[in-house]
């Protein structure tokens, strides 16, 4: 169960980072010499890098996951299963925008991504802001981000919930 649970936050917030990764550091392919800080992995088919003095994952679980893994534990299987496949219907262009939009009150939201989350539906959306908002990373700012979602989803239905051939209604 509690590994439902972090598939389903890992997914959202891939999905909603996808447009801009985060490299710790750029290491140039065509350099013959690597730099003296990074050791490859000689036993691997594949360009894994290790940074130095970085501990394997699998030594000891951080704050952040063991609070995640309680998370886990107040929800059940059917509610993850819902989220997982809440989590699929966006595109991760829309998620990003959307999750921009939730922390940054300039950010605007486009239609498109407005039909995507009214498509998504209301259930759907909120659950997913509220399990991100839930997690170590966010919940700090989950008095800002939730009810910036609950705007977020009213100012689409605003602008095209007549658009889109379904019903939907207002978040209160």
């Amino acid at each position: 169960m509690a590994k439902s649970l972090l598939i389903v936050m890992l997914m959202s917030i891939v999905m909603f980072y996808m447009a801009r990764p985060i490299f710790s550091q750029k290491i140039n392919p065509y350099l013959e010499v690597m730099p003296e800080d990074v050791t490859i992995s000689p036993s691997s088919d594949f360009d894994y890098v290790e940074a130095p003095y970085e501990a394997p994952f699998e030594e000891a679980d951080s704050p952040a996951m063991e609070y995640d893994m309680e998370l886990a534990h107040h929800y059940s299987d059917k509610q993850f299963k819902f989220l997982e496949a809440c989590s699929e219907k966006p595109s991760s262009k829309c998620g990003n925008e959307v999750f921009k939009n939730m922390l940054n009150e300039t950010m605007p939201i486009t239609e498109e991504c407005c039909r995507d989350i009214l498509k998504m539906g209301k259930d759907c959306h909120l659950g997913l802001v509220k399990l991100i908002f839930a997690t170590y990373e966010y919940k700090n700012i989950a008095s800002k981000g939730i009810p910036k979602s609950k705007q977020t989803w009213n100012e689409c239905v605003r602008r095209v919930g007549s658009k889109i051939g379904a019903p939907v209604s207002f978040e209160q």
